[in-house]
């Protein structure tokens, strides 16, 4: 039997019950029968059965036969939604015609007096339609900004309902609009279709939902059910209007937007695999005007990961220009290399976060590395324990004057170490071949 869950989770949300969508499931496919035949194929009695397609019939959703005994048969999925929305088009006239009524009559003053009262009041509201009219009256009357706390399915019920229509009808009127959210792989697309005039943040595990109005009205409501889809009869929410209580929420609410990720760099990393934080670099501590004077009278000393030989004999880094230039302003040459290394191999690690097996991994490093030119890699097992690069090519044959790339090589396999395994690195040995130009070098990984 087929799967028709989502089907009737739709059936459901029309406004029928379980019971009602499984038997117009079931009429769709099958022939003419007896209310005791459809009910056998559905585990119903005969009576239940009966009446069951009775309220249908009334509703025009099942058709019966003239001919005795009565057979029902359906209509086909698409028919039945129309009917549907049919019925309750009308409904909504007759409802609309009845308001404009109460409205022009002079015996009804009372239902258009506008109460005056200062007191803060709550009220309980319940089933997901409802909530999300309420949303779409408050957001309506927006005068200054709204808050939108989405968790990680309310983009979808807000797309849906209309609440969106709200929305942007607030942001013509040049209302703040901002949503904090929780996003991943299932609803990321459904944000790019939000107006760019709404601000965007993304918090990880980020489940609380609700909308504030203008510091003067909010809703905060709990979403039960485990199927963002379903029509959310228990959904739950609590309709607040105290400006000291909202007054108080608005500084919660401006401290999680603080911590958010901003949308773009969210998508980034989630679609692109990039890291887009922003990368912080210290180009000394104290006095800068101290530093150089030191620097002059006393020579300049560099730490590096592991030490460099060349021919056997130990490569100085004060004999490089560049490091000598840049150390004598206060900026640390190696780590500024190590700095920028480790973020390129943590980027590296994100771009194929989705390969979970270790050889599939290292194999696609392996291949970007020697494509970048920086030599051949090795590993003495999966996870490895320990690296070595050969024919690397950081500085070009020239250590005496471009030593700080083979910090940045370095630095590039322990943000990949960092990034996939949480785990640090420490440089062994590294040697500087003249027949290759080239210099290979060895690294542990730190349990």
């Amino acid at each position: 039997m087929a799967d028709n869950s989502d089907l009737i989770n739709k059936l459901v949300e029309a406004g029928l019950e379980e019971k009602y969508a499984l038997l117009i499931i079931d009429m769709a496919s099958q022939p003419p029968a007896k209310a005791s035949e459809i009910g056998k194929r559905l585990g119903l009695s005969r009576m239940d059965a009966y009446n069951s397609l009775k309220k249908l019939q009334q509703q025009g959703l099942v058709k019966a036969t003239l001919d005795k005994p009565i057979r029902f048969f359906g209509m086909t999925i698409n028919e039945v939604f129309k009917q549907i929305i049919r019925t309750k088009e009308m409904d909504l006239r007759r409802i609309n015609e009845n308001l404009e009524s109460l409205n022009s009559s002079s015996n009804h003053a009372i239902i258009s007096r506008q109460l005056e009262y200062e007191e803060d009041s709550f009220s309980v509201l319940k089933d997901r339609h409802t909530i999300h009219a309420t949303i779409e009256s408050i957001v309506s009357e927006a005068e200054q900004h709204v808050w939108l706390l989405l968790g990680r399915w309310g983009i979808l019920h807000i797309l849906r309902s209309g609440c969106i229509d709200a929305i942007t009808e607030a942001l013509n009127r040049d209302v703040d609009v901002k949503l904090v959210v929780c996003i991943d792989e299932k609803t990321i697309r459904f944000y790019d279709k939000l107006d760019s005039r709404m601000e965007i943040r993304h918090h990880a595990d980020f489940n609380l939902c609700g909308v504030f109005v203008d510091n003067e009205v909010g809703i905060q409501f709990v979403q039960t059910e485990e199927l963002p889809t379903g029509r959310g009869k228990e959904d739950t929410a609590i309709l607040m209007e105290s400006e000291m209580l909202l007054t108080a929420q608005s500084e919660l609410l401006k401290t999680q937007w603080n911590s958010a990720t901003s949308y773009s760099t969210a998508k980034a990393k989630m679609v692109d695999g990039l890291m887009t934080e922003p990368l912080k670099l210290t180009l000394g501590e104290g006095s800068f005007y101290e530093r150089f004077k030191q620097s002059m009278k006393m020579g300049i000393d560099s730490n590096s990961n592991a030490v460099l030989t060349k021919g056997g004999d130990i490569v100085d880094s004060q004999e490089i220009p560049q490091s000598n230039t840049l150390t004598a302003l206060g900026i640390n040459t190696n780590q500024l290399f190590e700095d920028v290394g480790f973020r390129i191999g943590q980027e590296l690690a994100v771009k194929l976060q989705h390969i979970t097996d270790d050889e599939i991994f290292w194999n696609n490093i392996k291949s970007e590395w020697r494509d970048l030119g920086m030599g051949e890699i090795d590993f003495d097992n999966l996870p490895p324990s320990k690296i070595t690069v050969l024919e690397g090519n950081a500085c070009g044959g020239q250590p005496e004057k471009s030593l700080f790339f083979c910090n940045m090589d370095e630095s590039v396999i322990a943000g990949l170490i960092k990034e996939r395994y949480n785990k640090s690195i420490q440089s062994c040995k590294r040697e500087c071949v003249d027949d290759h130009k080239s210099c290979c070098y060895e690294i542990s990984i730190v349990d």
